[in-house]
Formats: structure tokens, sequence, C-alpha cells
């Protein structure tokens, strides 16, 4: 049975947290998560979080958004503060992992075209 979360529009969702690698091929799918959880917490809660040490060598990491906490094996963007700018390598790397996220987004587009 899979439990379908009535979202705050009136629609029904099912989350899933997929990860890719940088040619936006699926290395990894956890779903069946109600629409309203966090990603944080379906993230947290899902094998490859739990098991890193089965799924990660040293070294790698994954590329996440601002929606996840930083963690062994999850690496963000750096945020500005409120009295504060970046410096200019935390603007590089932004701009780097930017670039690089839009693969993520790419394979994303391509599944909702393939499960519409």
């Amino acid at each position: 049975m899979i439990l379908l979360n009535n979202m705050r529009k009136g629609d029904y969702a099912i989350k899933g947290l997929v990860v890719c690698d940088d040619a936006a091929r699926i290395t990894w799918v956890e779903m069946g998560w109600p629409g309203s959880v966090h990603d944080n917490r379906v993230w947290v809660n899902c094998d490859i979080y739990l098991g890193t040490d089965k799924y990660f060598d040293q070294k790698e990491y994954l590329l996440g958004d601002s929606a996840f906490l930083v963690s062994a094996v999850m690496i963000l963007v750096f945020k500005k503060g409120h009295n504060r700018n970046l410096s200019e390598d935390q603007r590089y790397f932004n701009n780097k992992l930017a670039k690089i996220q839009i693969k993520s987004e790419h394979c994303i587009g391509l599944l909702k075209v393939q499960f519409q």
C-alpha cells in the first residue's frame, strides 16, 4: 500500500530522492515518502545516508541544495550571512557548484518527461 499525502494545493504527492552523477545517470533512488515530508528527513532516513561506510569511499561526497544539512557525505553551497558577504573563494565554489547542479536538474527534467 502506498500512502499518498494531500498537499497544500489539494494535490496528492509521493516524495522521491534521486541521486545522479555528473552525466545525469541515476545512481540511487529513495521513493515512497509522503509529499509533505521535508527533503532532509527523507535523506537522513534513507539507506545511503545510514550506511555511508557501505556506499562511500573516502573523499566521495554528494552535492546538495539548501534543503539538506551538511554531513560527512553532503556538501552544500555557502550561504551569505546577515552581516557578512561571501569571500571570493566561496563565491567561486558556489559558481562551480551551480554548474554541476544543473546536471541534476536536467536529470529530474528527463524523469518528469518520462513519467508525466
